[in-house]
């Protein structure tokens, strides 16, 4: 009996199959090529040759290509309680709503300045800022070359300038945040 239902089930499947087109594409058909590897990651923008530090009119300094918008300020501003900090303001790509940390490193010191991206496109412009008093601050006011990374937007190799470090000592110096004192035991 068994033997009765295998060559009906055969010839069901038969029945499915197109006749004579059997393994080939039909005529209108496609072919699309699949990735066999990830898209590459798009390469951070590349510092342009002969980019130079300058002082700024706002006492603040900037490192870029003369004639054109910086690729990064950097200026001493106040927090409304009186704390002076070292703002920075890096151009470059940036998305939307994007945030990141700004390293720099120089000096025997990283600093990490959180930003946020404050004019979307290629360039955007990132605005952050830091603490002038905190000890990594210090980053900038090197002997030595500096280099500024944001993840995405490119490393900047600065070599070492006198102004950098100049404005960071006149922006701690200018910090009128009250001192805290410890409360008196009684």
């Amino acid at each position: 009996m068994h033997c009765r239902l295998i060559p009906l089930s055969l010839l069901t499947l038969a029945a499915c199959s197109p006749s004579g087109n059997q393994g080939q594409a039909p005529d209108n058909a496609i072919r699309l090529p699949l990735p066999t590897e990830p898209a590459p990651l798009e390469a951070p923008p590349q510092q342009p040759e002969g980019a130079v530090w300058s002082g700024l009119a706002n006492g603040g300094v900037a490192f870029g290509l003369p004639g054109q918008a910086p690729l990064l300020e950097v200026a001493c501003i106040h927090a409304k309680d009186g704390t002076a900090m070292v703002s920075y303001t890096r151009r470059t790509r940036a998305e939307a709503g994007a945030k990141a940390l700004l390293a720099i490193e120089g000096n025997g010191h990283v600093a990490r300045v959180p930003l946020d991206v404050v004019k979307a496109g290629d360039p955007g412009e990132w605005q952050g800022a830091m603490p002038a008093k905190l000890e990594t601050a210090a980053a900038i006011k090197g002997g030595a070359e500096m280099t500024a990374t944001l993840p995405g937007g490119g490393a900047l190799k600065m070599p070492s300038y006198s102004g950098a470090g100049a404005l960071l000592d006149s922006c701690r110096a200018s910090d009128v945040k009250p001192e805290t004192k410890p409360d008196a035991k009684p």
